[in-house]
């Protein structure tokens, strides 16, 4: 981001030129070292007193860059950095994405100090400072005589009220530069082209002598880079890269036989290291190598979506490492609702957080967190008319786990099909049915319908009628009834207690005596109550068949003729008791007939 090799000299006057420059320059810079605090920021109340500011710091810079060269170290850079940062801070970078504005910041300032060098002298009178009247403000904006230069006055944002090199002359510097460029320094200056410093400076890890050595078609510019940067940086970026690669194939194979919380885990370290990565080229190395131009500005961007991205995996598995140790824990099965739950929760929370991380990443690369916000939640209802019926389902299955109607392994009755529910997800619900086939049912429907949840039952009823003949005398069925009674008391399963278990009477059919039987029997497994239902059924038919009564047995007599009056009453007469007569017209000429199942 800033200086480079430094050119020969043509002739003995120049070299004694730029020896009294530097001379001046270190005492300058010496100076206003020891005048300024270190904590001190420069002054940008008025269109003056930023241009003094710009051209102080650059004092500072030039003091310092020829320390550097004659001895690199790191406290030297440091020196140099920390005076570029302040100069940076002279240009309004509102329009630049925040991933490149320290390159274009820092390429801002040797651009205008090329620029001014060659610029004829401006009178400080001249430039509106802070001596004004009383109660006024310099002017909003003011331009470098004879040029498109412009310093104007913040209007809104954390720097309100500052003066700053305003957004067109930060965009349109390059061109300046390069219009000017050619044109001698009228002002005194140790570098007659700053700029070309700047694509050339290494950190203290690149030594003088090892960049001069290189070949000269090594210094050729790719996009504004010297080629040999260009090719470090790409070799160190694929060199990390193929390192992340060869680690995530390592874990994926390490995670198979770990559970899953601990694989999780395991994944984790790969998003960490690519973070890490992007971090340590940010931070350590390219300041080192020194990257300029559009170059520059790609790389920077290339590490924020590195950045972005592996921060944003690293939310996405986070979260449900977290919700997978929360289900490995001996309190909560993994069968149970709140696993399922929290799975859900998981699912939601993930894809939240790491939208949120892009949003983020997204506003560093340039692209406002508002108009993306607002795209999304636009893109979001779109998506969301047109796939209404997921939404519903999904709602559907949030209602489903606040309710509880049922849970994993229970056996329900859902509208006129019952099954055993195996996996109850976002979308549908997966109920397995007694014959073996699977059924997805979505959430919204599931949700709307009646679910019987047998399993939820504490104990199940039984309740049947048995039909007695009509020829049952009121005796023996009184007897009968009392033998019912203790029958189903006797039974271990059974629950008695005040009116419970009930045997009566409950109708006068056509072709029999109805008999009720209802008794609570106390367990809630559904192969325990049929054994018990059984015995119950099979006592009953026992009881009955040692008594005078007998099991009653519908039948039925159909007449077929039109003769509806000698026929039906002598086949009335004669069919056995309890039988049902019906009575068909429309068949000429035929006879009555009885018929029995």
């Amino acid at each position: 981001m800033f200086f480079g090799r430094m050119p020969s000299s043509a002739g003995t006057e120049l070299l004694a030129r730029v020896l009294l420059t530097a001379l001046s320059l270190v005492l300058a810079g010496q100076t206003l070292a020891q005048d300024r605090h270190p904590l001190e920021p420069l002054d940008v109340s008025s269109p003056r007193a930023t241009y003094d500011s710009f051209v102080s710091v650059m004092r500072e810079i030039e003091a310092g860059y020829l320390s550097y060269r004659a001895s690199k170290s790191v406290d030297g850079e440091g020196d140099i950095r920390d005076a570029l940062v302040r100069a940076r801070a002279l240009f309004d970078l509102s329009d630049v994405p925040p991933a490149t504005q320290a390159e274009v910041g820092s390429a801002s300032v040797g651009y205008l100090f090329d620029v001014l060098v060659r610029l004829p002298l401006v009178d400080p009178g001249t430039i509106p400072g802070s001596d004004v009247a009383d109660g006024d403000e310099p002017a909003a904006l003011w331009h470098y005589p004879d040029t498109e230069i412009t310093i104007h006055r913040v209007e809104e944002g954390e720097r309100a009220g500052a003066y700053l090199f305003s957004p067109d002359t930060v965009a349109r510097l390059p061109l300046f530069h390069e219009l000017i460029i050619d044109l001698p320094p009228v002002r005194p200056t140790a570098y007659s082209n700053w700029r070309a410093e700047q694509v050339g400076f290494t950190g203290p890890l690149f030594p003088y002598d090892l960049i001069e050595a290189l070949p000269d078609s090594f210094e050729v510019q790719v996009l504004g880079t010297p080629v040999w940067k260009a090719a470090v940086v790409f070799l160190v970026w694929a060199g990390l890269l193929l390192v992340i690669l060869a680690w995530w194939r390592a874990v994926r194979r390490w995670g198979e036989a770990m559970q899953t919380h601990w694989r999780l885990a395991i994944k984790l370290t790969v998003p960490a290291f690519l973070c890490l990565a992007a971090l340590a080229m940010r931070s350590a190395f390219l300041p080192q190598v020194n990257l300029s131009g559009p170059f520059a500005e790609g790389v920077h961007i290339w590490d924020s979506i590195v950045l972005t991205a592996g921060l944003a995996w690293a939310a996405w598995l986070a979260i449900y490492l977290v919700v997978e140790a929360i289900v490995a824990s001996p309190t909560i099965r993994e069968d149970s609702y709140d696993a399922h739950l929290l799975y859900l929760l998981a699912r939601v929370g993930a894809f939240v957080a790491a939208a949120a991380v892009l949003v983020t990443g997204a506003s560093d690369l340039g692209i406002p967190s508002l108009g993306l916000v607002a795209g999304l939640s636009v893109g979001g209802l779109a998506f969301a008319l047109a796939a209404q019926s997921t939404v519903e389902n999904l709602f559907g299955g949030v209602s489903i786990f606040a309710d509880r109607p049922f849970r994993i392994g229970d056996f329900i009755r859902y509208g006129a099909m019952s099954g055993t529910v195996e996996r109850i997800g976002p979308r549908s619900s997966r109920i397995r049915g007694a014959d073996g086939s699977l059924t997805t049912v979505p959430n919204a429907d599931l949700a709307k319908l009646h679910v019987t949840n047998y399993a939820a039952r504490e104990k199940c009823l039984f309740n049947h009628v048995f039909g007695l003949s009509c020829k049952t005398t009121p005796a023996d069925l009184e007897a009968l009834l009392a033998q019912f009674r203790d029958h189903v008391a006797a039974h271990p399963m059974v629950e008695t207690g005040p009116g419970m278990p009930r045997v009566h009477v409950v109708a006068l059919g056509p072709s029999s005596i109805d008999v009720e039987i209802r008794a609570t029997v106390a367990t809630a497994d559904w192969g325990t109550f049929l054994n018990t239902q059984e015995e119950l059924i099979l006592g009953v038919m026992r009881l009955v068949d040692g008594s005078r009564a007998a099991l009653a047995l519908p039948s039925q007599t159909v007449y077929l003729g039109r003769d509806r009056g000698k026929y039906v009453a002598e086949d009335q007469a004669r069919a056995a008791p309890g039988s049902i007569s019906v009575i068909a017209t429309g068949v000429p000429d035929a006879r009555a007939s009885e018929v029995k199942p």
